[in-house]
C-alpha cells in the first residue's frame, strides 16, 4: 500500500497539469499548490469552512467544490490517514480519466487494507457523478466480499454507474446469507426491476431451506409476470431433484398456463437425464412460446454432446416442433 501512496503522490502533479486549461483559455485563480504542501496543509475543516450565515452557491456535478459537498461534521483521525489525504488532493482536481482511474485504484487497494476507513470518504464523493462512480468501483469488490448487506442498502440509497450490476451481485449473497433480508428487498422492489433470475435464486432457497408453501407464497407475490414465472421454475427445479414424482403430480395441479409452463421448464432441467423420453412429453404439452422454446434449446444442448442420441434424434424429428423451435435447435447445433 505504502508503494501505491508514493506513486498517488507522484501522479497528483502529472493529473493536475493535465487537467489545465487549453492555451488560450483564463486559467483559474487559484493554482494547486505542490503536492507536499496541499497534503500537509488539508484539513476537513478546510474544506468545510465557510461565512456564518453564509449560503453556499450551487455548484455543477462537473465541477463540484469539495468544500460545500462534503460532510457537516468532521470524521476523527480520517486526515492522519494518507490515502485519505491523497483523495482530498486528487478530488480538488478537474475530472477525467486519469484522476477517475487513480481514485479507483486507490479506493480499492485502501478498502482491501482498511474498508471502514475508506467508507468515510463517501461523503466527499456523493455529490459528484464521476467521483461518487471511481469511488464505488474501488471499494464495492471488498464491500460485496466482507459485508454484501451494507453493500445492499448502499445501492437502494446512491446511484452510480455500475450500481445495477452491484445491486444483482449482493442481492445473490445475501440471498445465500439472509433470505428473509433478500426477500424484504425484493418484495420492496418496484415491479420493474424485480430481477428474474434473483426471483428464480430466492424461490430455490426458500424450497431448499425451508418449504414448498413458503416458495410458492414468495413467488405468487411477485408482481412482474416473468418473474413469477422464474421463481416457479426453481422451485420446481429443486423439487424435481428431490422428488420427481410429487413435482410431476403438483405441476398437473397448476391453474396458470404461464407459471406451469415455467413449472414444467424447472422440472425438465432435472429429469432430462435420466428421463429423456418424459421430459420432452412434459415439454410438448407447454403453450407455444417462449417459455416452451426456451425448453427446447436447453434440452438440445443436453442432448446433443452424445449424452442421449436416441433422445437427441425423437426431438430433431419431432413433428410438433414449430419454426421459431427447429430454428432455436439449428443454432445450437451451429454453436
Amino acid at each position: 500500500m505504502r508503494a501505491l501512496f508514493l506513486r498517488l503522490v507522484l501522479v497528483i502533479p502529472l493529473l493536475s497539469s493535465s487537467c489545465s486549461k487549453p492555451e488560450g483559455t483564463t486559467a483559474k485563480e487559484d493554482v494547486p499548490k505542490s503536492p507536499s504542501e496541499n497534503i500537509a496543509s488539508t484539513s476537513f475543516a478546510d474544506l468545510n469552512a465557510t461565512s456564518p450565515g453564509e449560503v453556499p452557491a450551487i455548484r455543477t456535478l462537473v465541477e463540484p467544490d469539495i468544500g460545500l459537498t462534503g460532510p457537516v461534521h468532521e470524521s476523527p483521525g480520517i486526515v492522519d490517514n494518507r490515502e485519505a489525504q491523497v483523495a482530498l488532493e486528487l478530488l480538488k482536481m478537474e475530472n477525467g480519466a486519469a484522476k477517475s482511474l487513480a481514485l479507483t485504484e486507490l479506493f480499492r487497494r485502501w478498502s482491501e487494507e482498511d474498508l471502514d476507513a475508506a467508507m468515510q470518504i463517501l461523503p466527499y464523493v456523493e455529490n459528484d457523478i464521476e467521483n461518487k462512480r471511481a469511488f464505488f468501483r474501488g471499494v464495492a469488490p471488498e464491500l460485496l466480499d466482507q459485508d454484501p448487506e451494507r453493500l445492499l442498502e448502499i445501492t437502494t440509497e446512491h446511484w452510480w454507474q455500475g450500481q445495477w450490476e452491484a445491486y444483482v451481485e449482493a442481492m445473490k449473497k445475501v440471498a445465500d446469507s439472509n433470505l428473509d433480508l433478500a426477500i424484504d428487498h425484493f418484495t420492496n422492489t418496484v415491479e420493474g426491476k424485480q430481477y428474474p433470475y434473483l426471483a428464480e435464486k430466492i424461490a430455490r432457497n426458500l424450497m431448499t431451506d425451508r418449504s414448498f408453501e413458503e416458495a410458492e407464497a414468495f413467488a405468487l407475490s411477485i408482481e412482474r409476470p416473468d418473474a413469477r414465472g422464474m421463481a416457479m421454475q426453481g422451485i420446481f427445479n429443486r423439487w424435481a431433484r428431490q422428488d420427481p414424482v410429487a413435482a410431476s403430480a403438483s405441476v398437473n395441479e397448476l391453474s396458470d398456463p404461464m407459471l406451469k409452463d415455467y413449472a414444467i421448464l424447472g422440472m425438465i432441467q432435472q429429469t432430462a437425464g435420466e428421463s429423456p423420453g418424459e421430459s420432452l412429453i412434459w415439454t410438448m404439452t407447454m403453450q407455444e412460446g417462449k417459455v416452451r422454446t426456451n425448453a427446447v434449446t436447453f434440452l438440445t444442448r443436453r442432448w446433443k454432446s452424445g449424452a442421449n442420441e436416441q433422445a437427441y434424434e425423437q426431438l430433431m424429428r419431432h413433428p410438433g416442433l414449430t419454426a421459431q423451435e427447429r430454428e432455436a435447435i439449428h443454432q445450437v447445433v451451429e454453436e
